[in-house]
């Protein structure tokens, strides 16, 4: 039996931006994450090391958004959706991170990126 978790809106500041000056500023961005993978095990056992433990999926996007400036929202997505590949490996995971109220012309609410593996 498969099963989609899905984990929305975390939030973090980080200093990911093409120029320059939005790297030496912080921002504020959002991740959605959804996993799909067999939660059979965890329906029988009720055990939380039978499925995704929703703490660490946090952890893992957190840790990753706030360490490291990048230049570009596919390289920030790129490095959650792999950590978060390498802990759950038999996952098909998505992460759409969003770029809060960037400086762009028409103020847009974000800018986002959607990748999978």
């Amino acid at each position: 039996m498969n099963g989609h978790i899905h984990v929305r809106n975390i939030e973090f500041q980080g200093n990911h931006g093409a120029s320059a000056a939005e790297r030496r500023s912080t921002r504020r961005f959002q991740v959605d994450v959804d996993l799909e993978l067999p939660v059979g095990r965890a329906v029988e056992t009720d055990r939380l090391s039978d499925t995704v433990d929703y703490y660490e999926v946090c952890h893992l996007v957190v840790e990753i958004g706030t360490k490291d400036p990048h230049r570009l929202l596919e390289s920030v997505a790129g490095a959650m959706l792999g950590a978060l590949k390498q802990r759950w490996p038999t996952a098909k995971i998505e992460v759409e991170l969003r770029k809060l109220h960037p400086p762009c012309p028409g103020n847009p609410s974000f800018t986002a990126v959607r990748i999978q593996g």
